[in-house]
This record gives C-alpha cells, sequence and structure tokens, in this order.
C-alpha cells in the first residue's frame, strides 16, 4: 500500500476512490503535501480536524493547551470523563485523531503558536481564538510569500461564523468541480455575435460566462484549436460567441466543450473585515436562510461587539450573563453608529435588532453539536480549497440557530453544570434534556451519513435516558474504502458488520448511549421483524442511506405509521436535508428528482458519441463475456436440451449465434493452456473493435444518405474506423491480458500475470489472423426502427450450430461447470476495472471520442457515488439541529423547520420552510381517466387513511360495507401489488365468498404474521348515485376485530403526533357517513376516517 505524500508520491486509491470521485487526482496530489494547523479544540476545532485528517493531508498540527471541562464532552466526541481537569484538549484528542488515517502526521503543539510554526503550514485554522489574535495571526499569514491561508472560525452557541483570506492573489482554477460538458454542433451563423446552435438530442449545459472551445467544425476551421472564448447563453441549444461574420461558412459536424479557465480572486484582512465585510466591488452578505434576510448584517456586528467585551474581559461572558448581555448591546450599538460615519468604507444597519444581539452574547460560551458539525464540515472544505479546487468562501459565513429557541426562558436552565450536557441545559433546560434522553430512534444506514448521525446523538444525549433508545441497522461489512469517511471504523473492522461496530464506536464517546444494533435489511420482506409494534414504538426516524428504493420504502413506514421522519443525501460537495412532518408536510414520495437520463439502445450499440456510452456498453460487454455467458455454460452442462430451447426462443438469430458460439467455446477449451485464453482475448479485440466496425461501415458506408438525402453520419452518430490489433500497442494489450485472465479464471485454467509473455503470446495470433470478410447484414439506426437485426441466412446457421451442440451436451453431461465472474468494483487487481478501461477506450477510439483514465471509468462502471467527509458532516450538523426542534414538536410551527439544500464547492447554502403536502382535490377532468374524479374527503393527503375494523370478514362482506356507509361501488381492491379483486373480471366474481385475509394470502403467496393486525388495501371504486370515480385514501383493514384503534394507526409519544389526537368521524357528506353496522359486519364494526386539519368527507 503506497503512503499517500510518501517519496514515491502514491496515493492509496482503494482508501481515497470516492473522495478523488469528487476532487479529483490532481487536487489529491496537492492535498498529499499540505500542512495544516488548527488551534482550539473544542466542538468545532475538533470536527475541522476529523473531517480534514480524513481527506489526507500530509500533515495536521493541533495546538489547544485549554484543560478539558465536563462541558466540552457534548460536541468534542474523542474526549472522555477521565481527560476532564488532567489533560489538554489537544493531547486529549491527538491519539483518536491519529487513528483516523495513518497517512496522515498528527501531532500536537504544546504552548503559545510561534512564527515558525505558522509559517511552515500552507493553512491555519484557528477557532476559539481572541480578536487581536485573529488580526495578528492573520497579517502574519498575508505577509508571507506565498500567502498562507487563514482561516478563522467560531461557534457561539445558536451563532457561528467562518472566515477565508487567502491573500492578495489567490489562483481558482476550477470553480465548482464540475465534469466539463461538451455539445455536438447543429449550426454556427455568420454574424455578430455568431449564434451557435448544439444539436437538440440534449441540453448544452452552458452557463454565462463559460468558457469554451472547439474542435472538428467542418467549414468555419477558424474556430477549431483556438484559445478558449467566452460565451453568452441564449437558450437550452444555443448560445453566442464573438463576431463571426469574417469567418467562413459553418457546413457540418462540430464539437464544443467547456473549459475549466483559472481566475484570480483577491481577498481581504480580517482586520479590515471587521468593519466592512463585504469584499471589494462584492456582494451583500450571504444569507444561507431564505427567511432570513439581513440576519448576516446583524450578527456580524452582534459577534464584534461580543469579541470587543471578550478582549475587555478576557473571556467570553457565561451564559445567560443578563449584565454582558446589557454590555454587548451598549457597544453593539456605539459600532454601528461608529461605522455609519465611515460611509462606504464599513458596513452598518440602519437599525440593530437586539434579539439578535442578545441571543449571541447569552449563549456565546456554549458549543452544541449540530453548530459544530455544521462549522466543522464548511471550515475543513474550506482548507481543501487552497488546492486551486472549488470556489472559496468570500469571505464571511454566518449562521444561527435561533429557532431552536424554547418560546420562554426555562427555569432549570442552571441544573447538571458539572455534565458534558451543560451547554445544551444552559440553552435548553433540564427538562428538554431529559426529553431528549428518552427519544426512540430508528436509524437506517451506518455508513458515512450513519456514522455521523451515532456521533450526534451520542453528543446531544439522544437515545441516553432510562426510556430512551437508539435501533440502528446497516446489511453491509466494513470495506478499506469506507474508511475515508465513515470515521467510526478503522483499518482492524475490515470485514465486520457496520451497524454493530458503529454502535460500539459511538458507546465509546457516551457510555449512556442506549444504542441497538442490527444487520436487517428494511423492506418488504423484513415486515414480521419491523412490524407494527415496532414502527409504533419510534418517535423519530432518521434515514441514512444511498438509494432511492430503500428511502422510498421507508418514508413510505413513516406516512403509514405517522412518524417524523429526518431524510438527509449528499454527491461529492453537494447535499440535501428534508424534515417530513406528519400531516404538515410533504412526504419523500411526493417529491422526487427527475429520473437519470437513460442511454438508447441503438447509441450504446452503434452510435455512441460521449465516453459515458463507451463505458456502459463495456460493462455490458462484460457481464455478457464472463458472467451471463459463462452461467448459461453452466445452464447448457445442466440440461442441454432446456438451454438450447430457451436460446432459440429468445433474440435474433444473430444474438443466438453469438450464445451458442461462446457456450460451445467456453466447453472446448476447458482446462486449456494459458496461451488459448490469450487467442481468445486477441479474437475478441478483432470481433469487436475491427470486424464489427468495418461491418458497420460496408453497411453505412461514410457517404451513405439517409431517405431525406442528409449525410448518415452526421450530429450524433460520428463515424467509426477499425482498429487493428498490434500487441505493441499499450491499450492493445491491456485489453488482452485483463480479458486472457478473466477467462483463464472462469474456466479453471492458470493465469498469466507477465506483461511480456502475454505480448508474445498475441503476436503469434496477430500474425495468425485472417482478412475481414463483410456481410449483408440489417441494422437498426435509431430505438424506433423495428428493423430485425442480423444476417440473412443467421437462422439456417442457428440450425446448424444447435444439432452440432446437442452433440457436444451428451459428451459432457458429467463435465465440471465453470465458474462465473462477479463484478467487483473495488479491487483494482482482479482485472475488472482494468478490462472495461480498456474496451471502453478501445471502443472510443473506434469513434474518435476523448479517452478517460483508469479511475474515471471506475467511477462510472462501479456507478460509485462521489462521496467526502466535510459534505457529510456539514449536513448532519443541520439535520441533528432539525432533530433537537421534533423534540418539542407539537409546540412548534412547521415554518421553524428547515430543509436544506449545500454545494460547498461554490459555495451554496439554501435553507427553507418545508413545502405542504400535496392535496388530493375533485377534478372536472382528469387526464387519465378522461373524466371526473372526485376527492373523498377533498383535500386529503398521502398522510390520511381510512381505519375499518370490522373483523375477518369475507370479500364481499368488504364490499357491502364500503357500499353501505359510503355510497362505492368497488372495481379494484389491491394489496401492494397484488390484485385481490377486478370487478372487470368474470373470474374474480368467485373470490366474492373468500376471507380477505385468505384471498391476500393465496393471490400474494405470502402468509399473514400471526403478530400482524390489519393489511393495507387500495380500492378503485365510483359513487354509485352519478357514477363518479373517487379517489380516496388508504385503508387500514383491521382484520383481527377490536386490534385496531386510533392509537395504533398513528404515532404517540413525545415526537409524534398521536393518530388518536388527529381521528375523527366523518358525519354524512355525498358518499355517505361512517356508522356502526353492515349487512355482514358485526356490531363493532367502525370505520374513522383518519384526516387531520381536512373537510369532513
Amino acid at each position: 500500500m503506497a503512503m499517500a505524500g510518501s517519496s514515491s508520491g502514491g496515493i492509496d486509491m482503494d482508501l481515497y476512490s470516492r473522495q478523488i470521485g469528487t476532487f479529483g487526482l490532481e487536487t489529491m496530489g496537492k492535498l498529499v503535501q499540505m500542512k495544516v494547523l488548527i488551534c482550539g479544540l473544542r466542538g468545532l476545532g475538533a470536527e475541522a480536524a476529523k473531517n480534514l485528517i480524513l481527506a489526507g493531508p500530509k500533515a495536521v498540527v493541533l495546538h489547544d493547551d485549554g484543560q478539558v471541562e465536563a462541558r466540552d464532552l457534548g460536541a468534542n466526541f474523542y474526549l472522555c470523563e477521565a481527560d476532564i481537569g488532567k489533560k489538554s484538549r489537544a493531547e486529549a484528542c491527538l491519539d483518536q485523531l491519529k487513528q483516523l488515517n495513518p497517512y496522515v502526521s498528527v501531532s500536537a503543539h504544546k504552548g503559545p503558536l510561534t512564527e515558525d510554526l505558522v509559517a511552515g503550514c500552507a493553512v491555519a485554522v484557528l477557532t476559539d481564538t481572541a480578536q487581536a489574535e485573529l488580526i495578528r495571526w492573520d497579517n502574519f499569514c498575508r505577509s508571507r510569500s506565498p500567502a498562507i491561508g487563514f482561516i478563522g472560525a467560531d461557534c457561539f452557541g445558536l451563532a457561528g461564523r467562518v472566515f477565508v483570506d487567502f491573500g492578495n492573489s489567490f489562483t481558482c482554477r476550477d470553480k465548482d468541480g464540475e465534469e466539463p460538458r461538451s455539445a455536438i454542433l447543429a449550426g454556427i451563423t455568420q454574424e455578430a455575435p455568431g449564434t451557435v446552435h448544439t444539436h437538440n438530442d440534449r441540453r448544452h449545459g452552458f452557463q454565462n460566462g463559460d468558457w469554451v472551445t472547439f474542435r472538428e467544425v467542418q467549414g468555419m476551421t477558424e474556430l477549431n484549436g483556438s484559445e478558449p472564448r467566452q460565451i453568452k447563453v441564449t437558450g437550452p441549444y444555443s448560445f453566442t460567441i464573438e463576431d463571426t461574420t469574417g469567418y467562413s461558412p459553418y457546413l457540418r459536424e462540430g464539437i464544443v466543450s467547456q473549459v475549466k479557465v483559472p481566475h484570480t480572486m483577491r481577498f481581504f484582512s480580517y482586520e479590515r473585515s471587521c468593519v466592512q465585510p463585504r469584499p471589494e466591488g462584492g456582494p451583500e452578505l450571504a444569507v444561507p436562510d431564505l427567511s432570513k434576510f439581513g440576519r448576516s448584517e446583524q450578527l456580524h456586528l452582534a459577534i464584534q461587539a461580543l469579541l470587543a467585551l471578550r478582549e475587555a474581559r478576557g473571556a467570553l461572558p457565561a451564559p445567560r450573563d443578563e449584565a454582558a448581555v446589557g454590555e454587548v448591546l451598549r457597544i453593539a450599538r456605539e459600532l454601528n453608529e461608529a461605522r455609519r460615519k465611515l460611509g462606504d468604507d464599513a458596513m452598518s444597519v440602519e437599525e440593530l435588532d437586539g434579539d439578535v444581539v442578545r441571543r449571541v452574547a447569552l449563549f456565546a460560551r456554549c458549543v452544541i453539536s449540530p453548530m459544530a458539525a455544521f462549522l466543522g464540515g464548511v471550515v475543513a472544505q474550506e482548507v481543501v480549497k487552497f488546492t486551486g479546487k472549488y470556489t472559496p468562501l468570500h469571505q464571511l459565513l454566518y449562521y444561527d440557530m435561533f429557532e431552536l429557541l424554547p418560546a420562554s426562558d426555562p427555569s432549570d436552565w442552571q441544573a447538571m453544570q458539572d455534565s458534558r450536557y451543560a451547554d445544551q441545559v444552559a440553552i435548553f433546560g433540564e427538562a428538554f434534556q431529559r426529553a431528549v434522553g428518552d427519544l426512540r430512534l430508528f436509524l437506517v444506514g451506518a455508513g458515512a451519513l450513519g456514522c455521523e448521525y451515532l456521533k450526534c446523538f451520542s453528543m446531544l444525549g439522544a437515545g441516553c435516558g432510562r426510556n430512551g433508545k437508539v435501533q440502528v441497522t446497516d446489511m453491509d461489512r466494513i470495506e478499506v474504502s469506507n474508511l475515508n469517511r465513515q470515521f467510526l471504523f478503522r483499518q482492524t473492522d475490515v470485514g465486520k458488520p457496520k451497524s454493530a461496530t458503529a454502535a460500539v464506536a459511538a458507546r465509546q464517546m457516551n457510555g449512556s448511549l442506549q444504542v441497538q444494533a442490527s444487520e436487517v435489511r428494511v423492506g418488504p420482506e423484513t415486515e414480521d421483524i419491523f412490524d407494527d409494534e415496532f414502527w409504533e414504538s419510534l418517535d423519530i426516524v432518521v434515514n441514512a442511506l444511498d438509494n432511492v428504493q430503500a428511502r422510498m420504502y421507508v418514508d413510505s413506514r413513516c406516512v403509514w405509521f405517522a412518524k417524523p421522519l429526518l431524510e438527509s443525501g449528499t454527491l461529492g460537495t453537494k447535499a440535501n436535508s428534508q424534515v417530513i412532518l406528519p400531516h404538515l408536510t410533504q412526504s419523500y414520495a411526493d417529491s422526487q428528482d427527475p429520473p437519470e437520463e437513460s442511454i438508447p439502445l441503438c447509441t450504446l450499440k452503434h452510435f455512441p458519441n460521449a465516453i459515458e456510452h463507451t463505458i456502459e456498453w463495456s460493462r455490458e460487454f462484460f457481464e455478457q463475456l464472463f458472467s451471463d455467458g459463462l452461467k448459461e455454460v453452466n445452464a447448457f452442462i445442466e440440461d442441454p436440451p432446456a438451454l438450447l430451447a430457451k436460446v432459440k426462443a429468445e433474440g435474433s438469430g444473430s444474438s443466438q449465434l453469438v450464445r451458442l458460439g461462446a457456450i460451445r467455446r467456453a466447453l472446448e477449451q476447458r482446462d486449456a493452456p494459458f496461451d488459448l485464453c490469450a487467442r481468445f482475448a486477441v479474437m475478441e479485440f478483432l470481433d469487436k473493435f475491427h470486424d464489427s466496425i468495418a461491418q458497420l461501415l460496408h453497411t453505412f458506408p461514410l457517404d451513405h444518405r439517409t431517405g431525406e438525402n442528409a449525410a448518415f453520419w452526421s450530429g450524433p452518430k460520428r463515424p467509426p474506423a477499425p482498429i487493428r490489433f498490434s500487441a505493441d500497442e499499450d491499450l492493445h494489450l491491456d485489453f488482452v491480458i485483463a480479458a486472457a485472465n478473466l477467462y483463464a479464471g472462469a474456466l479453471g485454467a492458470p493465469q498469466c500475470r507477465d506483461r511480456e509473455k502475454v505480448r508474445g503470446m498475441a503476436r503469434q495470433y496477430e500474425q495468425a489472423v485472417g482478412a475481414f470478410k463483410p456481410k449483408e447484414v440489417r441494422i437498426k439506426v435509431d430505438d424506433k426502427d423495428s428493423t430485425q437485426e442480423g444476417c440473412i441466412d443467421d437462422d439456417a446457421a442457428v440450425e446448424a450450430l444447435s444439432k452440432q451442440m446437442a452433440e457436444l451436451g451428451r459428451r459432457m453431461a458429467s463435465a465440471k461447470p465453470v465458474v462465473p465472474v462477479e463484478f467487483e468494483k473495488d479491487d483494482d487487481k482482479n482485472f475488472h476495472i482494468a478490462f472495461i478501461a480498456a474496451s471502453a477506450n478501445l471502443r472510443a477510439r473506434n469513434y474518435k471520442i476523448e479517452e478517460v483514465d483508469f479511475h474515471k471509468v471506475k467511477m462510472i462502471a462501479g456507478k460509485i457515488i462521489p462521496a467526502i467527509a466535510t459534505t457529510t458532516a456539514m449536513i448532519t450538523g443541520l439535520v441533528s439541529a432539525e432533530l433537537l426542534k421534533l423534540v418539542t414538536l407539537k409546540s412548534r410551527k412547521v415554518e421553524d423547520f428547515k430543509n436544506a439544500y449545500v454545494n460547498l464547492a461554490l459555495p451554496l447554502f439554501i435553507l427553507s420552510e418545508p413545502l405542504p403536502p400535496v392535496q388530493m382535490t375533485s377534478k372536472d377532468m382528469d387526464p387519465i381517466i378522461m373524466g371526473p374524479v372526485r376527492a373523498l374527503p377533498e383535500g386529503f393527503t398521502t398522510w390520511d387513511k381510512v381505519v375499518i375494523d370490522i373483523g375477518d370478514v369475507t370479500l364481499k362482506g368488504f364490499t357491502d360495507f364500503l357500499q353501505k356507509e359510503h355510497n362505492l361501488d368497488i372495481s379494484i381492491i389491491s394489496a401492494g401489488n397484488a390484485c385481490l379483486y377486478n370487478s372487470f373480471l368474470p373470474a374474480h366474481k368467485s373470490r366474492l365468498g373468500t376471507k380477505v385475509t385468505q384471498l391476500y394470502e393465496d393471490v400474494a403467496k405470502q402468509k399473514i404474521s400471526a403478530k400482524r393486525t390489519h393489511l393495507v388495501l387500495e380500492v378503485s371504486a365510483s359513487d354509485a348515485d352519478d357514477g363518479v370515480e373517487i379517489t380516496m385514501p388508504a385503508i387500514r383493514f383491521e382484520f383481527r376485530a377490536g386490534a385496531g384503534g386510533a392509537g395504533s394507526a398513528g404515532g404517540s409519544g413525545g415526537a409524534g403526533t398521536s393518530a388518536k389526537a388527529a381521528s375523527r368521524s366523518a358525519p354524512g357528506g355525498a358518499a355517505g357517513s361512517p356508522s356502526s353496522g353492515g349487512p355482514t359486519s358485526p356490531p363493532a364494526a367502525r370505520c374513522r376516517w383518519l384526516c387531520p386539519r381536512r373537510i369532513t368527507p
């Protein structure tokens, strides 16, 4: 394992793979050479240090000589009770921080900072530092050549700030970290300015001010190979460039590509920014929360006044020191008046907000985990930006969480002063802290997000009380690539369960944490484990998942059981969070991202124009050769006639020939020497990168024209060129080595990794290859083409080969099976990505597409989600603040909660109020059924449900009940994917006499657990009087009489809205009114509409 930052310059690709997917190798190469100083190790400093060490600089120096206090344990997760009063914070944290990354040299500096120490660092981060010291060290860093990056950050209870100064002239080489975009040209006008039109198969995605270059333009060749030029976007398929009237007329073709052009940024000193925080010519201060315009300016003055008081007193004021609050208010007013007189050279506000100043001063000495995690993620990412990647903060970020404050000051805020929760209690009170401790939480996922959440729970004391509990589940085992961001794991944990390992690590941070770990997937198949009783026992659910399907399922459970859900996700430097509150906000399923663009089949197969197309093709090529194809070999060995019949029934004759030929070849070459595997690889090379391309050009020559007399090879259809195999070409040999070794391993033949030996084998087959002879082949030109692909005589060839295969099957009756390859993206020595990378770049070479490196192929082919520790820590800080709000959900307004979208690369912070749930309303004309639809009740949402408690009746009893009680004619009844009844199918009439539960078991082929008391039914119905289609909430069918009840349908507990409080009877209306009884119902039959805050049905 090559050590990052070692003399060899190697970077551990296994450890840093997801991070490199975000930063890129160039940035990683710069980062591993950086030495960073971090001063102050209360919560914020510890978070920044943790995130930065995971990122992998060369060295991190810690500095904090302050003695550990009990309150420090509420935000610094690497301190323990034994450290209190005995060690400095830097000394106490050192060993734990060292363990995060063996490639980073972590040390602690004792005594005052020295100029020699700071001068030896690339970046200095100062937290919890006095104003005079901030000014001194920022000026020192600016005076160096080159300038040392300086970052100052503070956490003052529920308010915080970050300041960045990278010197007078800092070069940012990539403002956003996004992959450069490319587009295919459709035309360029000769005018001033010239308008460039791109092909309408895809939006160009450029923005105003982007820089682009041109290549392969025919006609207006002046554009080819010239310097980058700025553009002005005029539409999704057009933009303008310079005056093109003097250029040659555009004829055809061409590609325009975005270029990342470095730009210079000027930063101002901290001393100047104290007076005028707005950069010269820059915008107003950043506003992270869209509901708080002007708040950043108020926070700036409040914090400047607070720091002035600190300079005078030598320390920040104690929590809730009213005298200090008055003094800070006085100073803030004086500062504002003084700066108003300076005009444009200073920043002032029209009217000082006394509440903002008060809230900053009251809790200035407090540090809570949510704010520390948020700021720590931001600070560590700003350090990474000193490499030149991404846009640095320019220059101040202010943020507050004042919504967390209780409506009135708690009377018990002075309790627990010698506790790890002292800072939280000072803000929220002891009773609130007890409620936090008694929370019952369900954390789904123990990866990067899950590790951070468990840390947050430990710091906050969530689930640490006598009645509290945290349940965490994750099916996965720990891998090396996890260690770069899943900070609760170590190298010795590789292979262990994530959930159990994370639970143990989190409990070490707070011994009171009541955590239970499992390795069970949360899904329909585990509803016996995560049953009704389990969901109803919860207060809050927190998702830490990485796929939409799992998120959707957990969301559906939370909606059904009316449980608050905290949702979040990350993608590189981007992150988002969503607060989902029963009956108050949208659920996760109410608003989904648009589906990913799929690549048309014909584009993949014959007409690629982007590297993503060739990588996807190569991934399928890998599966065809070494997985699906070899599974068919084993199926043939087991039952030759069945496999032959299956192949002949699927696909075209051409594909059948390929499949049968692959089976025969594998069987005939069992236990063959490696040189035959090398021959196989060379033959595959010739087939895919020469013969098939030559065949395509034979069918569609370069001068081929369409039926509309347009050039066939134009726009997205790039004309390919065959590649002749040469063992002396490195890329050709890469393919042969990978393919031959994969094939040998599957067949049980010995492998050969000696490059020169394989080259020699390949060379002998290269010389034996005959000339290609084209065939008459039918090929689809796009996905709408109904042409049956293949040769005219394919069917006859399939019949002949099938007869040969039948005889081969009889001879191979006792043959050993081959070993299909299961794709594994994270082992760079198994030839999987090596094969795909070589194949993708060879196909790119066929089509003159720019080739890419191994790592990019790995990220795309492995569908690896770029991930970094900084973004993860930042977003979990924001989400954990929302968790604290949920403790007092019943007394809160929905406006108190915040959804977030953050892109640390820009940096961009957008916090907004959650949207209300989507309401179902009646329509005079529904575009799907082409007629009117009536909502029952009007305005219901996905949170609403109907509880029918009439016992385990027959299907007829159920439909009769709905008909009598609600005047509904039922047409379809379903439970999940099982259709229990369809009135349009005559055969379903016989089901009416069957009990609903028995019918469910028969149709779904799933036994109902003894624990289950209800089924979730969806009905399609119409009004019995006028025939209008009815849409209504899902039905909770209680088949165990009396098992239901208002409390069982909703949640109860401190965080949830109980169904008992939310439920109500539904009096009269057009659809009838719920009442007891019914033609087949027992006397206790009931129907309850759980639709709070809705018009009655």
